[in-house]
């Protein structure tokens, strides 16, 4: 069975549609023709030089990243700059590029919901809801069978998520919670509304110092658990959909970004 670009497109977004993306975001097929034969799969976070290089050196057809390399409309692609090297050296070496950004992560079964299932959560609420669909929004809200403390669910969510350490923004740790959002990425503009749904805790990645102390001082606690790392377990979550239907699948990333020493 020949399996084309346009066969993974239709797999993924029957599943996770691009309409589900927010506005600013740019998922999709960024780079490459649908009609490309499809043998072996990249995914990566980020379509960095590295990765691209990566995908190029071990013959893969078409690259699957969370993050989009396109973002905003691009005035000139030359090799002038990093974004049109990256471009030219995937049309040159026949590689597709394709992104699955919010719309991955807002989506029913998406990776939002996919990280609570690893955390062993059954039920949830969706935090910012899709004005088209309500099955579909940023963020999810859960409340836990019984109260546990922040200190042992900063253990818990370590040992669930695979990551290595995380930045507690508390009052005190031994404090008792039993709410909890969960925003994967960069999801503190969300604060706010997460304190005003009664959470006790909010989970996300990317926070900077104003709004990790205003958050604080406002009585929310925070874990900061990494941008790539709350997302890198998208690779799990779309692996499944595509080992199905036979395309070989390898994983490469150039991060995360930040270590800690």
């Amino acid at each position: 069975m020949i399996i084309k670009v346009k066969d993974i497109v239709s797999i993924l977004e029957k599943k996770y549609p691009k309409n589900n993306a927010e506005n600013w975001d740019n998922v999709g097929l960024l780079v490459g023709k649908l009609n490309q034969e499809v043998r072996k799969i990249q995914f990566s976070i980020d379509a960095t030089e590295n990765a691209i290089e990566n995908a190029v050196k071990n013959g893969v057809d078409m690259i699957i990243t969370h993050h989009p390399m396109i973002f905003k409309p691009i005035k000139s692609v030359t090799t002038m700059d990093i974004l049109g090297k990256k471009i030219i050296k995937l049309i040159e070496n026949k590689k597709s590029l394709y992104a699955m950004h919010t719309n991955l992560d807002s989506s029913k079964g998406g990776l939002n919901d996919y990280i609570l299932h690893l955390l062993d959560v059954k039920e949830s609420k969706i935090i910012d809801v899709n004005e088209t669909d309500n099955e579909v929004g940023i963020g999810r809200i859960y409340t836990l069978s019984e109260k546990v403390t922040l200190e042992k669910y900063a253990e818990f969510i370590k040992k669930k998520l695979k990551i290595k350490n995380i930045r507690v923004i508390c009052e005190n740790k031994e404090k008792s919670i039993r709410k909890i959002a969960l925003i994967n990425g960069s999801g503190m503009s969300y604060w706010r509304k997460v304190k005003s749904l009664g959470a006790d805790l909010f989970i996300t990645g990317d926070v900077g110092y104003h709004e990790a102390l205003d958050a604080k001082e406002a009585g929310i606690n925070i874990f900061d658990i990494g941008h790539f790392e709350s997302e890198n377990c998208f690779v799990e979550l779309l692996s499944k959909e595509l080992e199905k239907i036979g395309v070989e699948i390898i994983v490469f990333n150039d991060g995360p970004v930040f270590e800690t020493y």
